[in-house]
């Protein structure tokens, strides 16, 4: 082997080992997250095991930090640009309703995930924290950032906008949130790739969650 084919070898096997690292650890503390809600009704373990994995994805991002720092730059967007990420963004919006509406309807069982937090009694703005802005800053800087940037120097664009997709779909461990997550790792992914930032996929990703907050809690 070329010293260049060697180091390009080298170069590749890292970052793959960064990816399945990265995302072997967050798929275990959502897997031990599911078991351990299943025996309480506290907020808590949601609450530690998101500064855990805010953690995890430091502690990657800074190894990865060539490839992230550009992606922390506010977005030179022309209006053209703005234009089509906005009417991305309220596709998505209606696309994710329409499916969420759907699967209710045809008896899924949904889950609230302001259950526990009202029992509990926590404060409202513990529930937009805790379950729509850290989940949008940290998902989107783990897969947007450290996996799509990674796989993108092994396996080009494309490729890597798929499969951090699927990954992200399969984080969540619901089946029937595979097609919605995969549909919005798709969406979130080509706004990065778009903006050349993770900015416009965060801001989506939380209001996003922030809708879906403000259905259980004033809308329902």
């Amino acid at each position: 082997m070329l010293p260049s084919s060697a180091a390009r070898f080298a170069s590749h096997w890292s970052a793959i080992k960064q990816v399945g690292g990265l995302f072997g650890l967050l798929l275990f503390s959502s897997f031990v997250l599911g078991m351990v809600t299943r025996a309480t009704s506290s907020p808590w373990p949601e609450a530690i095991t998101s500064g855990v994995d805010a953690a995890i994805v430091f502690m990657f991002a800074s190894v990865r930090y060539r490839d992230i720092l550009p992606l922390l730059n506010i977005p030179r967007l022309s209006a053209r640009d703005v234009l089509e990420l906005v009417g991305l963004a309220l596709s998505f919006i209606v696309v994710m309703g329409a499916y969420f509406t759907l699967i209710q309807r045809m008896g899924a069982p949904i889950v609230h995930i302001t259950t526990d937090y009202k029992q509990s009694g926590w404060p409202v703005w513990s529930m937009f924290l805790l379950i729509s802005a850290m989940p949008a800053i940290f998902e989107e800087l783990a897969f947007r950032g450290v996996i799509q940037s990674a796989l993108e120097r092994v396996l080009g664009e494309r490729e890597a906008w798929l499969i951090q997709a699927a990954l992200f779909s399969i984080l969540h461990l619901l089946p029937m949130m595979f097609p919605s997550h995969f549909v919005m790792g798709l969406c979130f992914g080509y706004m990065r790739l778009r903006s050349r930032s993770l900015y416009p996929g965060m801001i989506l990703h939380a209001s996003w969650n922030a809708l879906v907050l403000c259905e259980e809690l004033y809308w329902s």
